[in-house]
């Protein structure tokens, strides 16, 4: 009876793997300077459209590039939602907290809108250096806006932004796309503003 005892103990102890605890990160503009003074889209509606982007964008692995082209995700780090979604997000509300247009909607949201702000994240990435021992990040999203009565573009910009990581590591990624996002986010602001006056 004990040897039995001993290996059903064993059996059962073999089938248990300890997964090591996983790290989420997520990402929110910040320091945005949001204020205009247009009163040209103060009469329209906007929808922001789903935002396009690589599927790799729309997981939640936190992914980073050695050397030039070599990408690699980190195991023990990722992402609460899909960069693909906080990017959008981020849009959205910045763009409602500006007042610059009448009402900003989600692309979920079944009213129809005079604009659509379509999004392509082109590169939203930490890159490494050869030794390794230092990080940048590179973010690219290009918008358009797009009449939704006739389908033709208003004004479209691609805006690029590149930071620093002040640590080698996820942590340092995240906080400098961080950064680079809350750039972008403001320079869309200023952007929709030109657009509007």
């Amino acid at each position: 009876m004990r040897t039995i005892l001993i290996i059903l103990t064993i059996l059962f102890s073999g089938c248990t793997t300890i997964k090591p605890p996983v790290t989420e990160y997520s990402i929110i503009a910040k320091d945005l300077k949001i204020g205009n003074n247009a009163a040209g889209c103060k009469n329209k509606s906007l929808k922001i459209a789903q935002a396009f982007s690589s599927s790799s964008l729309m997981s939640l692995n936190m992914d980073y590039t050695e050397q030039g082209n070599r990408v690699f995700s980190y195991s023990k780090s990722q992402w609460q939602e899909s960069p693909n979604s906080f990017v959008a997000s981020q849009l959205l509300k910045s763009i409602r907290d500006s007042g610059l247009f009448s009402s900003v909607h989600s692309s979920k949201s079944r009213v129809k809108s005079n604009l659509i702000l379509e999004t392509n994240i082109e590169e939203f990435m930490q890159f490494y250096s050869q030794d390794m021992k230092s990080s940048f990040v590179h973010v690219v999203i290009s918008l358009t806006l797009v009449d939704a009565k006739t389908d033709s573009v208003v004004a479209n910009k691609t805006f690029s932004s590149k930071f620093d990581a002040k640590t080698a590591d996820a942590n340092g990624g995240v906080e400098a796309l961080s950064s680079a996002l809350s750039e972008i986010v403001s320079q869309n602001i200023e952007w929709l503003n030109g657009v509007c006056k």
